[in-house]
């Protein structure tokens, strides 16, 4: 779901739980390109590319949704169990706040 376009190291923190809330970090913006979706970070420059699911992510999470109702948009809109969009639902979540990406709140 998130394909880093620039390599880099990035912090491990513990996973967020299930009702946890983020949005898009201030220092990003994003450009929709058809399915997919190009995130660039002002802070260093690097961009970051999301798939369709991803993207689709991305917009849940522009909308204040908790990372529940996150995976039950998704697990509603794609033939996927439930339980597999919830785990990917909260890795993609980690790898985009470990890369600045979104923030929580």
């Amino acid at each position: 779901m998130l394909n880093l376009f620039r390599r880099g190291s990035a912090a491990t923190a513990a996973a967020p739980g299930p009702e946890a809330r983020f949005r898009h970090s201030p220092q990003v913006t994003s450009t929709r390109e058809g399915d997919r979706t190009v995130l660039l970070d002002h802070r260093g420059g690097a961009y970051f590319g999301l798939d369709e699911v991803g993207t689709r992510l991305w917009e849940l999470l522009g909308g204040g949704s908790s990372l529940n109702e996150v995976a039950g948009a998704l697990a509603a809109e794609y033939d996927a169990p439930a339980d597999v969009l919830r785990r990917d639902t909260i890795e993609l979540v980690s790898r985009l706040r470990a890369a600045g990406l979104v923030v929580e709140g």
